[in-house]
């Protein structure tokens, strides 16, 4: 591992500093592989996934366990996102021909991978002044958590995050308008064999199993984000990622007919819940977003924190998991077109 400061470097050769070594070595080959192997979509697909999963060890390593389940979270939803993006693409991309594209390219990539490699490097061999340190002290006092991140995030910065869930919940909705009623050509589909088992019995069985462990999951991680590891962010994605392995296993006719949820309604309860917290405030004098928290002692339980900022977490737990089923279940439900020629 390379440790330094003020320019100087040393190479720990301890098993440990070998070990992670040997894991950010597999993640930059798969990254070098994702960029040979791009005609073959699939197996580029799974490779950038690994690419993922590296990085996101490598926020745990840095003690960023809130950055690694994002990151992690984050991984799983894109390669659904792309799973069914290529469902509807070629398997393989067309040859391109050309040695001068090709060496240009490898030009291009390579300088600027390098460059931002030495720009990081110079950056984290350099003494620097940050306002981590405010944060880090201003936290539990002023904040009621001692989850830094998530203080951060809905209270220091609510109203960034509050911006991002609307951008990110307009981007739903738009990807549902778009694709509301859209039939997918039936030439796009004729090239295609159709899977001999859909649904798989084994898979069906097990995602049921989980569907409920998952929830729990979903909901301990957003109770105890304020505090620890955690928060609406990442229970959101949670709670999305285990609807959608039901969408996977079962069908979507299956899981609406028994879930039978509008994502939209999600969202704008999120929104509403995120942004009616913060005008809560107003009603007390405070500017927009203002938090506070108590401690009330509840009798056979104790001491119970309570933060008002949980309450506009729920609003980011409600809009991220709305958008992401939204925006994925649009895509997933499209359904092909009457049969007709190419021309057409």
């Amino acid at each position: 591992m390379l440790r330094g400061g003020s320019g100087s470097a040393s190479v720990a050769l301890s098993p440990a500093g070998v070990m992670e070594t040997a894991i950010w070595g597999v993640g930059a080959l798969c990254a070098i592989g994702t960029a040979v192997a791009w005609r073959r979509r699939d197996v580029a697909l799974v490779l950038v996934g690994a690419v993922g999963l590296v990085v996101s060890l490598g926020f745990e390593h840095l003690s960023a366990p809130d950055l690694m389940l994002t990151q992690l979270l984050v991984e799983v939803v894109s390669v659904i996102l792309l799973m069914l993006a290529l469902h509807y693409l070629p398997q393989q991309s067309p040859v391109e021909h050309g040695r001068g594209r090709l060496l240009r390219d490898v030009v291009v990539a390579g300088a600027a991978g390098l460059g931002t490699a030495a720009l990081a490097l110079a950056v984290l061999t350099r003494p620097a002044q940050t306002v981590s340190g405010y944060f880090l002290e201003k936290a539990l006092p002023e904040g009621g958590g001692t989850n830094v991140v998530n203080v951060i995030l809905v209270d220091f910065r609510g109203f960034d995050t509050l911006g991002e869930i609307t951008v990110l919940s307009v981007a739903a909705l738009t990807i549902f308008a778009l694709l509301r009623g859209f039939r997918v050509p039936g030439w796009v589909l004729e090239d295609m064999a159709p899977a001999p088992d859909k649904h798989p019995l084994l898979l069906r069985l097990l995602s049921r199993m989980l569907l409920p462990l998952a929830l729990m999951v979903a909901a301990y991680l957003f109770l105890r984000g304020h505090n620890l590891p955690g928060g609406g962010f990442i229970a959101g994605l949670v709670l999305a990622i285990s609807l959608l392995l039901q969408y996977v296993a079962s069908g979507t006719h299956w899981v609406e007919a028994r879930l039978q949820a509008d994502y939209r309604r999600w969202i704008g309860a999120g929104l509403l819940l995120a942004a009616g917290t913060g005008i809560g405030s107003w009603a007390l004098a405070y500017p927009f977003l203002t938090s506070t928290f108590l401690h009330p002692v509840l009798p056979l339980v104790g001491e119970v924190p309570i933060a008002s900022a949980m309450f506009f977490d729920l609003g980011v737990f409600l809009a991220v998991a709305g958008s992401t089923m939204l925006a994925l279940s649009s895509i997933g439900r499209l359904t092909p077109a009457a049969p007709a020629n190419r021309e057409d």
